[in-house]
């Protein structure tokens, strides 16, 4: 009873509080230099792809909560979690833009038709081809019309993390957090799911704050951009010609989960690419990637990509970078 009695007298004060006592009276820098820190953060993502760690702009009690948030992983986004996903998702909406995408992606969808295993794509009278999954498709866009972070946040734990965190900080209930262990942050988290927690984000965030938590989307973005070049060189090297490579936001990856079409003697391969090998290997079994041909995923030692091929009852290969002729190339650039 006494718990319950506090849980409820922290959330009272966080949804009642005045907002000017932090947009005016905090100094911490996660909250007061947003700005500075994101163009740090930007910087440093740009710079390398592993620099920025899940919780790196807190410090101290601040730091201290949001990795114990974090421990709890894909729980805080998942419908039997905390539900994140639910939350960002009704928060977003109003600026979500939908359309019809079939025209934008007329190239892979020719190619998905050619292997005669997708029924849903049609190909038209007058030639072009159209599948109904594409003519409602939804995303938030930039200032400039481009692909925002944004889309991923409702799934990237990592990066609620440090927005839960920051909600914290806002609230002046750092303290009182940083006296919990995760399974009683965890316990916490549940007496605000769902609207309770809709209504803290309204209040203690601007819609387009939401850009500045994506921090760890970004760098897995960057990582998972390099894999992806990574296989489709090595693939090449082996054989294989490039047809069709999505970028972020790919609607082709996202709806049947392909992330390259290669080709090679005559044969169109539908490639989806993971982080890891290990990862790669557990996809074959999903059935979101049943069109998929090849999963590709960077060795464990970081010398090359495992292929695990469908039409080879994914036995694994491994092929490596040739690290020999790299080196002599750029030699030879240099010494010409």
């Amino acid at each position: 009873m006494e718990e319950n009695s506090t849980h409820k007298d922290f959330m009272d004060y966080l949804l009642n509080d005045d907002k000017e006592t932090y947009d005016n009276g905090l100094s911490h820098p996660s909250v007061e230099s947003e700005e500075n820190e994101r163009k740090l953060a930007d910087e440093i993502i740009e710079s390398s792809m592993i620099e920025y760690y899940c919780c790196d702009r807190f410090y101290g009690n601040e730091k201290l909560v949001c990795d114990n948030i974090k421990k709890l992983s894909s729980w805080v986004c998942d419908e039997d979690g905390l539900n994140m996903k639910e939350n960002i998702n009704f928060i977003i909406e109003d600026i979500v833009k939908c359309e019809n995408l079939n025209e934008m992606y007329q190239k892979p969808l020719e190619y998905l038709h050619r292997t005669g295993i997708i029924n849903d794509i049609i190909k038209k009278s007058d030639g072009t081809y159209y599948t109904k999954k594409l003519n409602d498709c939804c995303l938030v866009k930039d200032v400039n019309g481009e692909w925002s972070y944004v889309n991923k946040l409702n799934t990237n734990y990592s990066d609620l993390s440090e927005l839960l965190t920051t909600l914290f900080i806002k609230g002046g209930q750092i303290e009182k957090l940083s006296k919990m262990n995760t399974s009683e942050i965890k316990k916490f988290l549940l007496t605000i799911k769902g609207d309770t927690l809709t209504k803290l984000l309204q209040k203690y965030f601007t819609i387009d704050e939401y850009e500045d938590y994506t921090y760890n989307t970004k760098n897995n973005t960057k990582v998972g951009d390099y894999v992806e070049n990574l296989t489709k060189e090595l693939l090449e090297e082996d054989g294989f010609t490039p047809l069709y490579e999505g970028c972020n936001g790919n609607f082709i990856d996202m709806i049947y989960g392909v992330d390259l079409i290669m080709e090679k003697e005559g044969e169109i391969y539908l490639i989806q690419v993971k982080r890891r090998s290990s990862v790669a290997k557990q996809s074959t079994t999903s059935i979101k990637y049943r069109y998929i041909d090849i999963f590709a995923g960077e060795s464990p030692d970081n010398n090359g990509i495992m292929l695990y091929n469908r039409h080879e009852k994914f036995v694994e290969k491994f092929i490596g970078r040739n690290v020999l002729k790299k080196n002599m190339d750029y030699l030879k650039q240099i010494y010409k």
